[in-house]
């Protein structure tokens, strides 16, 4: 089995986790669980046919651009999984939610911050040479990806707690 189908088969798993039996106390798993497998639709190394440097770059480009969008509609939703939790819980815990979802936007502002440092850094071991800014752009997609991981591995760990 391929990586790209333990990833995948993870995040559908996760997710069914989450929203299987109780999809209607959370509505946007489905918007989760869709943007989780496009992250991963595109496999571990998809510019591997590219034969130039250019062309490395370009797709790398594009792959960089595609992840991040589809991460940002998964932490978006996310978001309006945590938010739909502190929906169901008023009267019950004043902080409930609330807590969670300054979390993870804390969580997620000094992630980026990370990425940015360490691909910045990869692309200063290059020093200028031609492969500096395929190294970053390959960075990103590869953060990218482990941060998606990540969050959804925290979404299961918070539904098995619960």
């Amino acid at each position: 089995m391929s990586n790209f189908s333990k990833y995948l088969g993870r995040g559908v798993v996760i997710l069914a986790l989450i929203g299987g039996a109780n999809a209607k106390d959370h509505p946007h798993v489905a918007d989760a669980d869709r943007e989780y497998e496009a992250v991963f639709s595109h496999g571990e190394n998809p510019c591997a046919k590219q034969s130039t440097t250019v062309g490395f770059e370009q797709c790398f480009g594009e792959e960089v651009e595609f992840t991040k969008n589809h991460l940002n509609a998964f932490l978006d939703a996310v978001r309006a999984i945590v938010a739909d939790e502190r929906g169901a819980c008023v009267g019950i815990k004043p902080a409930c939610g609330v807590r969670q979802l300054d979390l993870l936007n804390n969580a997620d502002r000094a992630w980026r911050e990370y990425k940015k440092n360490l691909c910045e850094l990869e692309f200063a071991e290059f020093d200028g040479g031609s492969g500096a800014g395929s190294a970053e752009s390959e960075c990103e997609y590869q953060a990218d990806r482990q941060y998606v991981r990540q969050v959804a591995d925290v979404i299961l760990l918070k539904t098995l707690a619960k």
